[in-house]
């Protein structure tokens, strides 16, 4: 059994139970006296004689995964020589906790700010596969902050004060690193021609070169390295926002690189968080479908009616740097991230007295931009059929005088009719495009996030595996291939209702693990 497939003990508000990993503190070579990681130097540095080396000079008991052999994390362990030497600060106010050596110690809590701490031994041992070492300093990352906050429009002079940034911790967060094959049995409808515009489609019957039907199809693809922290006290889109990681950074764990720093347990296990993990998959994979069109101008997938599977797993258990910040201002508490590899800054920031309300007033406005652009796109749809309906209406009186009218005029009329026909082909055809283009720009400019709101999560294409083909094509309605396949690029329609090929039973691994299994025909954000 695979350590994610075990439900982390003690995961959970009110557990007694503790999950840590070592924090090795190396002694300098030359004198004896500890030494901490530099993170500008990437280098071990000894304070007392000024000495540099190298982490891999260093050789420690191997990290989990690559010497020792696979354990189950149950707290019956004894804990190493090495981990004895180590302590647990452990938060009275909201009950963090973090791993740290003897000789580092801290004053605040690195999640909530308060300072009830308590320091106890560690109770159990874990190491991670990988980390990704801190690449800058406390003071780097203070002005990396003050930075950001300047850019930050409208933000409350006093919002800042140095007092409050020193309390910027460096932390290691305990992350589960997933790469995984995606098979989506997709349902979803196709639209032609006008049909892709709301406004069309609700009020108006399918025609020749205007329609919508529902199309079946099987899309395949890869993600690559989409984490998921394995900490119940950092909140999850908390740490999504300050993504991505560049993963070719990851090296074999050390402990050498956690001195001067902070690092947290995990609480969670991939199996204990199967539907967050899971989900977020999903919009993943539903991202995917909506970008292959099936040969249509537009495809929206039912979420409803799709099924994904998730075959091939791979799981890595890494240490990532974040520096964390908690705070307090105008009676409520703000909690800040910066991404300790890229310097990403996220977080929620306050509004200066009354510009939030402005704000939110021209949000408001767009949104009733937006609702009559869709009602005046549907009037307009409507022209050619309201000018044939005025024409019949139309009394032409004698018949005899708008004849000879005709007659005597042709010229002024054949141009009349070629205006009036421009006009209503302009009115009816072009102009609803280009109010349809600018209502999806509306929209897209109402989805982004302020500056002073959380960052989004990371979008499909962050951890999309383009080393992977990816291979779409549409499906009977039991979902059974076609005999030539449809792959994503070639712009070919088959005849699904004629092509049907005897389905193919579809096989999971006998060897998957419980997490695996979990993912396998699922319904889609479900």
């Amino acid at each position: 059994m695979a350590i994610w497939d075990k439900p982390a003990k003690g995961s959970g508000p009110g557990s007694s139970d503790t999950q840590t990993f070592s924090a090795n503190a190396a002694k300098c070579p030359n004198c004896g006296s500890n030494v901490t990681y530099d993170s500008l130097r990437g280098e071990l540095i000894c304070n007392n004689c000024g000495g540099c080396f190298d982490p891999a000079t260093l050789d420690k008991v191997g990290a989990f995964g690559f010497v020792n052999p696979e354990k189950d994390y149950d707290g019956t362990i004894e804990i190493s020589g090495d981990d004895a030497d180590r302590v647990e600060i452990v938060c009275n106010s909201c009950g963090a906790q973090i791993v740290t050596d003897k000789n580092t110690a801290s004053t605040f809590c690195a999640f909530c700010g308060s300072p009830a701490l308590v320091t106890r031994r560690l109770t159990r041992e874990f190491k991670p596969d990988y980390i990704i070492p801190f690449k800058f300093d406390k003071e780097q990352a203070i002005k990396i902050f003050e930075d950001y906050c300047a850019t930050v429009s409208h933000l409350p002079k006093s919002f800042r004060s140095k007092k409050i940034l020193e309390k910027m911790t460096g932390l290691y967060v305990p992350t589960w690193i997933i790469s995984t094959e995606v098979e989506v049995n997709v349902v979803g409808h196709g639209s032609k021609g006008k049909m892709v515009d709301e406004a069309y489609s609700d009020n108006h019957a399918s025609t020749i070169n205007n329609y919508s039907m529902l199309t079946f199809g099987k899309v395949k693809f890869r993600l690559k390295d989409v984490p998921f922290d394995g900490e119940i006290k950092i909140p999850n889109r908390l740490m999504a926002a300050c993504e991505p990681f560049d993963y070719s950074e990851l090296i074999k764990f050390r402990p050498e690189y956690l001195q001067g720093f902070f690092a947290e347990k995990y609480d969670e296990q991939p199996l204990d968080m199967t539907d967050r993990i899971y989900r977020r998959l999903d919009r993943y994979a539903f991202a995917v479908c909506e970008q292959i069109t099936f040969g249509f101008d537009r495809f929206v997938p039912d979420t409803n009616a799709s099924y994904t599977s998730y075959n091939n797993q791979n799981i890595k258990y890494a240490l990532l740097p974040c520096w964390f910040l908690s705070i307090e201002f105008d009676g409520k508490s703000y909690q800040y991230i910066v991404n300790g590899q890229t310097g990403k800054v996220a977080g929620d920031f306050p509004y200066a007295r009354g510009w939030e309300t402005i704000e939110r007033t021209g949000k408001r406005a767009k949104m009733n931009s937006v609702s009559i652009n869709t009602g005046l796109r549907a009037g307009l749809y409507l022209l050619p059929a309201l000018a044939l309906a005025c024409v019949r209406l139309f009394r032409f009186g004698d018949t005899f005088k708008w004849m000879k009218f005709v007659y005597n005029n042709p010229v002024e009329i054949i141009l009349v009719l070629v205006v009036m026909g421009l006009l209503t082909y302009f009115l009816a055809e072009i102009l609803p495009k280009i109010l349809h283009s600018k209502e999806q720009k509306d929209l897209a400019s109402l989805s982004k996030t302020s500056s002073h709101d959380l960052a989004e999560e990371q979008g499909v294409e962050v951890y999309f595996d383009t080393t992977f083909p990816v291979v779409a094509y549409e499906t009977t309605q039991d979902f059974v291939s076609l005999e030539k396949g449809w792959k994503y690029g070639d712009e070919k329609e088959y005849d699904f209702i004629s092509a049907r090929p005897e389905a193919k039973e579809q096989t999971y691994d006998e060897n998957a693990t419980e997490f695996e299994k979990q993912g396998h025909g699922r319904r889609m954000m479900h």
